[in-house]
């Protein structure tokens, strides 16, 4: 008999969080039935080693390369047999009864074609996983030296949900990707997720997409999931993925001439942008020194440090993808 709900987890060099998600799942505790697929995309830290020799019965496919979070997670749903699909973050712990709420969001409300939970940090306070749909006039205020006039930042406010109730449930745009979950039937017609996204916004892009099919997307109060967050991504390189993926929903939403051009103004925008931060750390830093306040001096040369990378390495290595 199918399983309630498939669980797709992608891994890249997180055997530590890994273990503690699929014990979390071991352990769970609630009426739903489920299975466990792992997708491991070329981990060098002995993660697929970790999921044979503690966790049997999890389904496992390891990949010899790393192909980004949306393919592997196509390759899970490919071979997935539940009539629900969770794509969840191996840095998460399920907490007791969240998956049970989840599926009964979906159960009880056909219209819906996606639900996520309460993602929490380790301490238990709420992160914030709701947004509405981006917007360019939001991602302006964002990303370029315009956040400093402050004239677009109720935009981004919206954009942000900056005023959502976390303690209901409600229909919203878009939910965090650490853990979503998706009736295969609907995945069957919008689509699974975009490989164009390698990692970052391809939980946007299915948002959108269910919303333009006529499909609500729910986030559920009552399921709780904690997220360390961080874990899978390349540190280094992490803002190149979401900048590429970012210009890339772009271009699919908005049409190419019109998302070209957004994709233009913003990366001028952050060139400019993180120029000036450059300079003002900078300086502040050599300020600071002088003034014998070391560790403020040592924060702001941090700050120059990212802008340099980005000046130098990230906003080059962004742009020479697209």
């Amino acid at each position: 008999m199918e399983p309630d709900v498939s669980i797709i987890i992608v891994s890249w060099n997180c055997r530590d969080a890994m273990a503690d998600c699929l014990a979390s799942l071991e352990a769970y505790e609630g009426t739903v039935s489920f299975e466990t697929i792992v997708v491991d995309n070329a981990s060098r830290d002995d993660t697929v080693a970790l999921v044979a020799e503690r966790f049997g019965s999890v389904r496992r496919i390891a990949n010899q390369t790393n192909r980004g979070f949306a393919a592997a997670s196509n390759q899970g749903f490919l071979v997935a047999r539940g009539r629900n699909i969770l794509f969840l973050n191996p840095d998460t712990v399920v907490l007791a009864g969240a998956l049970d709420v989840l599926v009964k969001t979906l159960d009880e409300a056909p219209d819906i074609g996606a639900c996520g939970p309460r993602i929490e940090n380790p301490d238990g306070t709420t992160q914030r996983s709701v947004r509405s749909l981006p917007t360019f006039a939001a991602l302006l205020h964002q990303y370029t030296p315009l956040r400093a006039l402050r004239v677009l930042k109720p935009l981004y406010r919206q954009y942000k949900m900056a005023d959502f109730d976390y303690d209901n449930s409600a229909d919203v745009d878009t939910l965090m990707g650490a853990a979503l979950c998706v009736p295969r039937k609907v995945l069957a017609e919008v689509g699974v997720l975009d490989e164009r996204f390698f990692v970052y916004f391809e939980e946007v892009d299915l948002c959108c997409r269910l919303i333009r099919s006529g499909y609500r997307v729910r986030f559920a109060a009552d399921a709780r999931i904690t997220h360390v967050g961080g874990v899978s991504a390349s540190r280094g390189l992490a803002r190149v993925y979401l900048f590429r993926s970012l210009f890339a929903y772009l271009r699919k939403h908005h049409g190419r001439v019109a998302g070209w051009a957004m994709a233009g103004a913003l990366a001028a925008g952050m060139f400019v942008r993180q120029g000036a931060l450059f300079v003002t750390a900078a300086l502040s830093s050599l300020i600071l020194l002088m003034l014998g306040q070391g560790a403020a001096a040592r924060h702001h040369l941090h700050r120059a440090r990212s802008s340099a990378r980005f000046l130098t390495r990230d906003g080059w290595l962004m742009l020479l993808h697209n």
